[in-house]
């Protein structure tokens, strides 16, 4: 299986659960995250329709549906992932280094401008 560098992919700006992620369809080396920024695994739902349904901090081997990068950690559940309530494209590509120097509040700013966003469903 193979693994691609953070670094050299470019990421769609996303809001998950009101949080700015960064997606990727990819499977990330987490050896290449830029430094202040948490790396989660995207499962699919169990129907494989492109719905993101839950995060985890590891790789997910079944159903992958991509990888978001973080600079807020999510709290994981007991059972070890966390399940997705909520999430939108905002139409707008970045890259890891720009994830991991861009100020919170602008970020969080992103999220807040007026139409923006495409359900992240079927996106896979």
């Amino acid at each position: 299986m193979k693994f691609y560098d953070a670094t050299k992919e470019n990421f769609e700006l996303c809001n998950l659960d009101g949080t700015p992620v960064a997606f990727t369809n990819s499977r990330l080396d987490r050896s290449t995250i830029p430094i202040g920024l948490y790396c989660y695994d995207v499962r699919d739902s169990d129907l494989c329709d492109g719905t993101c349904a839950e995060l985890v901090e590891g790789h997910i081997w079944v159903n992958h549906w991509g990888t978001i990068l973080s600079k807020t950690p999510f709290e994981m559940e007991s059972f070890g992932c966390y399940v997705v309530e909520d999430n939108s494209f905002i139409g707008e590509s970045i890259t890891a280094e720009e994830m991991a120097d861009m100020d919170e509040a602008i970020l969080q700013a992103k999220m807040d401008m007026p139409d923006q966003g495409m359900e992240m469903q079927g996106f896979a």
